[in-house]
């Protein structure tokens, strides 16, 4: 009877302390997908950082050819000349 008292005892306490392991592992993981989508939202973020330079350098970048053809039919208008 003294064994099955102080077996119940331990498989209680051992169940209490997995609880406990499981109920700190939960609270890691929720930590660590917070953590997850804070850095996704940071990284989508940085993507739309990176497309909207990339559109004003093309912008730029267009600009520049047109005056550089502006600039080269001038130079031929003016050795016609």
């Amino acid at each position: 009877m003294d064994g099955t008292i102080i077996m119940a005892g331990l498989f209680i306490w051992v169940f209490v302390q997995d609880k406990r392991k499981y109920n700190a592992l939960e609270d890691d993981n929720n930590e660590m997908l917070k953590l997850l989508i804070n850095n996704q939202k940071n990284i989508a973020e940085s993507n739309n950082n990176i497309a909207r330079s990339l559109e004003i350098i093309s912008n730029n970048l267009v600009t520049i050819d047109k005056k550089i053809d502006r600039n080269y039919k001038i130079e031929l208008t003016n050795k016609k000349n």
